[in-house]
This record gives C-alpha cells, sequence and structure tokens, in this order.
C-alpha cells in the first residue's frame, strides 16, 4: 500500500513538475512576456480581446477602431497607451515608487521606471515647486520637495518627449502617490 502511494505521488509530481522544469531550462518565456520596443521598432504586445482578470505583462483590448495597451506588474500600470486606426494618441509611462519617507520638513522619494523608452521623461510638481529632481540610474530618480510638512500626496506632472526615431508620441499627464491615506 505504501510503495503505491509513493509511485502515485511520483507519478502526479512528474506530470506537473516536469513541463515547468523543461521551460526552465530550455530559457521559455511566457508568451505574456513582452519587450517595449525603443526606437523606430513596433512596439510588441500579446494581443488579448476585452480580458476581464488582470494578469501581468503586456496586454492589449481592442475595440472598435481603437486600441488600448497596458503593461502590468505586480497588478499596477506601469505603461498605457490608446491607437486609433492604428495611429498612437498618447503613451504614459507610470513610475514605481522605490522608497518614500518625510524627515523634518523634507519629503523624499526614489522612482523608478522599469520599461525602457528612448525618449525623455520630464517632471514638475505643481502643488510643490520647491522640489530638487536628482537622475540616479538609468531611469531612476530621486525627488526632494522641501517645506514638505503638510503633505499627503504627491501629484507628478509628467511630460514624456519622444526621441527623433521614437513611435511614441509626445505626451503630457499627472500621476499620483498617495502618503498619507486621508
Amino acid at each position: 500500500m505504501e510503495k503505491r502511494m509513493i509511485s502515485f505521488l511520483i507519478k502526479i509530481a512528474s506530470i506537473f513538475l516536469l513541463p515547468a522544469f523543461i521551460a526552465c531550462s530550455t530559457g521559455h518565456k511566457n508568451e505574456k512576456e513582452e519587450k517595449v520596443s525603443t526606437g523606430s521598432e513596433k512596439t510588441d504586445v500579446s494581443s488579448t480581446k476585452n480580458v476581464p482578470t488582470i494578469e501581468d505583462g503586456w496586454q492589449e483590448t481592442n475595440s472598435g477602431d481603437s486600441t488600448r495597451q497596458k503593461h502590468l506588474k505586480d497588478k499596477i500600470t506601469l505603461f498605457e497607451g490608446l491607437l486609433v486606426n492604428r495611429k498612437r494618441i498618447y503613451n504614459k509611462f507610470y513610475p514605481q515608487i522605490q522608497d518614500a519617507f518625510l524627515f523634518e520638513d523634507k519629503f523624499y522619494l526614489k522612482a523608478l521606471f522599469p520599461l525602457d523608452y528612448s525618449g525623455k521623461i520630464e517632471f514638475a510638481f505643481p502643488e510643490y515647486p520647491d522640489f530638487v529632481l536628482t537622475k540616479i540610474g538609468e531611469q531612476a530618480y530621486q525627488v526632494v520637495i522641501n517645506d514638505a510638512l503638510d503633505l499627503n500626496r504627491v501629484v507628478f506632472h509628467l511630460q514624456y518627449l519622444p526621441s527623433e526615431k521614437d513611435s511614441l508620441v509626445h505626451t503630457d499627464y499627472t500621476f499620483t502617490h498617495v502618503v498619507y491615506g486621508e
């Protein structure tokens, strides 16, 4: 009886674990794990229609002549874009907040844009114009907002400026990071 149970468990384990082991050892990537193109290359996304569940990776939703593109990581939006009749209307890169804290009267925040882009992103903070922005990595920034004692959220005014070879377009947009829940 014990030998049968062990044999049965080994068979079940091999059925479920063997495909995962093969995928890992051959470097096989999930079809939904695509990469943002830079320069004049096309943006490559996996196509899905009206996906009701939120999944990580690239998503593309078609509705009539418009196509919405999103890239999610841990169910957080990192990129979104809209195309109408295959012409790009907007594209937005959202930062991942790495660290944020208040010390004395200054607010410190580290933001990273994990998806590659060939253009430039410019920052402004309309509610707190007294800030210092420092680039600390390829697509990482540190923001120090002065006189921030009453700060409970940070509204980023972002502007994407495409490069000459970019397939993305100039876009102005905002992103809000909540510091303290209201």
